[in-house]
């Protein structure tokens, strides 16, 4: 397992505008340096929060990751993303950006 190694590209991804740079370039090569099984490439590059987190990758890198670099950065698909939300359910983010 390389959870770790998995928690330490997220948190670069989060913090480092150069990584996010080239990861948005290319994200696949980018994640080629890393040691990472091909499923765990897998779930970084379709953002799969859910599989990373039944990993054990801790939430609040999943929840970063998304918020800074998926297509929609919407909270909503995240928690969809993570188990199914009600149309009608309220969704309560303590997020800065939008």
């Amino acid at each position: 397992m390389s959870r770790n190694v998995i928690e330490r590209v997220l948190h670069q991804l989060t913090i480092d505008r150069g990584a996010k740079q080239r990861f948005r370039s290319d994200a696949s090569e980018y994640l080629a340096r890393y040691s990472l099984t091909d499923t765990e490439r897998q779930m970084m590059l379709d953002f799969d929060v859910a599989g990373l987190q039944a990993h054990g990758v801790n939430p609040m890198l999943t929840m970063a990751y998304w918020q800074e670099l998926s297509r929609t950065r919407d909270m909503r698909q995240y928690m969809a993303a993570l188990r199914s939300v009600a149309e009608d359910e309220s969704i309560f983010v303590a997020a800065l950006k939008q």
